[in-house]
């Protein structure tokens, strides 16, 4: 009789056990790991950890400057030999010509434009929320027009295409992109809708793209708005993107950076409250580390993500308010506004001042650029390489 009803109580137990998990995988279907920290200073400047970072080929600049050029929305692009600048002194859009160092005003944009992409042909312009509406294509004889009459916060440039959010509303803390994702000709023409109700920004990727909704769930959907599916819950933002995994922000848990697996949909928790950036074909995250006693470390830690989506420990070169500038050939450019730009040397931790670098004001394709802007009819860039 104890027998039957100690069975009995423990296939209890069982099925409790049972729902546990099952609600687990209900209400967090991705399985986070942590990143395996580096328990060794010494081990972070190892041949290994710095195998990605190696002396970097002129494809892999390109590639960059297309990517970024065609996808980020900043005020300076470069593609091959052509590279092109706004300046809101005079809300103008300049042509530069890389070879001879030359630029020529091309157009001034009534509205201004608070990002313009470029596609080595055409630049793209959107103009600032409260300043006007409109998505502007400018060629490089200075020929200006308008081909979308909405508001929209965000555009993604393809070799055919124009994706872009239809802004609805406007949130005035965060000032991201919401709305509908849609795509056009480069032309204005052909206008669909794919994806409604989203909230923040967008990233494309072999014809997917992936975003969060309004209701803070990411999704991953076709270019031509078929196969919307849900990838993950929370309140999570994609950061990057690229073949085999992307980065993501999670506000609800004290704005940690993820490594999200697109094939295997592991998750990968790397640390909190810092920043993802791409440079040269490599992705770094530098973060603050869970410490053993639960607390936050201080110091901000720099990761490298390899191909696969795991993350290696490299070192600590950049913490809050030191700019994390370019990585590129074993070398850090950061800066800050009291001690300017310095160069640290991956594979040995060693600093160094970098005089010449203090007045860039872009990091593009392994070179660093200055710009003179005090005679707007005649705006001067310098090159330098990193």
């Amino acid at each position: 009789m104890d027998d039957k009803k100690g069975n009995i109580i423990l296939g209890i137990i069982l099925a409790i056990l049972m729902i546990i998990a099952i609600a687990i995988v209900v209400i967090n279907p991705n399985k986070v790991e942590t990143v395996n920290y580096a328990k060794e200073q010494g081990n972070t400047n190892s041949e290994e950890v710095t195998a990605n970072t190696n002396k970097t080929n002129n494809e892999e600049l390109e590639k960059e400057e297309k990517q970024k050029s065609m996808q980020e929305g900043k005020t300076f692009c470069k593609i091959g030999k052509t590279g092109v600048i706004y300046e809101d002194k005079n809300k103008c859009i300049y042509a530069y010509n890389v070879e001879d160092g030359t630029t020529k005003k091309l157009a001034q944009l009534p509205n201004g434009a608070s990002k313009i992409y470029f596609d080595g042909e055409n630049i793209f312009a959107i103009p600032d929320y409260y300043s006007g509406k409109g998505i502007y294509k400018i060629d490089l004889e200075g020929n200006v027009t308008k081909i979308y009459d909405g508001s929209s916060l965000q555009l993604w440039i393809t070799d055919e295409k124009v994706y872009f959010v239809n802004q609805i509303g406007y949130d005035t803390i965060n000032q991201n992109p919401q709305g509908t994702i849609c795509s056009m000709d480069k032309d204005g023409k052909n206008v669909k809708n794919i994806a409604e109700k989203i909230k923040n920004y967008f990233a494309i990727n072999n014809d997917k793209i992936y975003y969060t909704a309004q209701n803070r769930k990411m999704h991953e959907i076709n270019t031509d708005g078929s196969n919307d599916t849900e990838i993950a819950q929370g309140r999570k933002f994609i950061i990057t993107l690229n073949d085999k995994y992307l980065t993501y922000v999670d506000y609800a848990e004290q704005e940690a950076i993820h490594i999200l697996n697109l094939e295997t949909k592991d998750d990968m928790l790397v640390g909190y409250f810092g920043m993802v950036r791409e440079y040269a074909g490599n992705t770094y995250i530098n973060i603050r580390k869970r410490l053993d006693d639960g607390s936050l470390d201080e110091k901000y830690t720099l990761f490298n993500v390899k191909e696969d989506g795991t993350a290696t420990e490299i070192g600590q070169f950049a913490d809050f308010g030191t700019n994390l500038n370019y990585i590129i050939n074993d070398k850090i450019y950061v800066g800050n506004s009291r001690d300017g730009v310095s160069i640290v040397n991956l594979k040995n931790g060693e600093k160094q001042t970098a005089e010449d670098y203090n007045n860039c004001r872009y990091y593009l394709g392994g070179y660093g650029y200055k710009v003179d802007d005090s005679n707007l009819d005649d705006i001067k860039v310098e090159k330098i390489e990193l």
